[in-house]
């Protein structure tokens, strides 16, 4: 059994990426994962985004770790085998939601290292449209040392039968992670 973190971004509910991320945690429970999910995109007025911002030039300010990313969402991070990352496509890369919640990682790269992953991202276009998110999530996964257990670039994602064999195949890497 693996202790599973799944982190959307998508504020669309439903949305495609809420379809892939459903379908992989559907998979992981299955085989009976301990599965934490976390919808930043959902979460509202009620808990706002902290960004790290600098102060000054070369002085950084820390957040305050009163927020529900601090106080749960990095905890069980740092508890976890295998991180999900589902967001989709917003100009050729992550949305800020997500991107808000992996920013937030920085504090902890050391003991975040090492973890495996699974990338699920949704876009309208072509894979070479997907090119640019691929290839910044790739870059990601290496420089945390996360060995991926599959990812799914879902292009046009727009097409229903295209997105079912899609989900299909993010609920198989559930199954399996």
């Amino acid at each position: 059994m693996s202790k599973v973190v799944i982190l959307t971004g998508s504020p669309h509910n439903p949305g495609m990426s809420k379809q892939l991320a459903d379908a992989f945690e559907k998979g992981a429970l299955e085989a009976e994962n301990e599965v934490y999910r976390y919808d930043a995109g959902l979460q509202g007025k009620t808990q706002p985004f902290y960004l790290q911002m600098e102060k000054g030039s070369g002085t950084e300010v820390g957040i305050q770790d009163d927020d529900l990313i601090e106080k749960e969402v990095i905890p069980k991070l740092l508890e976890a085998d295998v991180v999900v990352l589902v967001s989709s496509m917003y100009y050729f890369g992550i949305n800020a939601q997500l991107k808000t919640v992996i920013d937030r990682f920085y504090n902890y790269n050391h003991e975040l290292k090492d973890k495996h992953s699974v990338v699920l991202i949704t876009g309208y276009g072509s894979q070479d449209d997907l090119a640019a998110i691929k290839l910044q999530m790739q870059k990601l996964q290496d420089y945390m040392r996360w060995p991926s257990l599959g990812d799914v670039y879902a292009d046009d994602s727009w097409n229903e039968a295209k997105l079912a064999g899609f989900t299909k195949e993010a609920y198989l890497i559930g199954k399996k992670s």
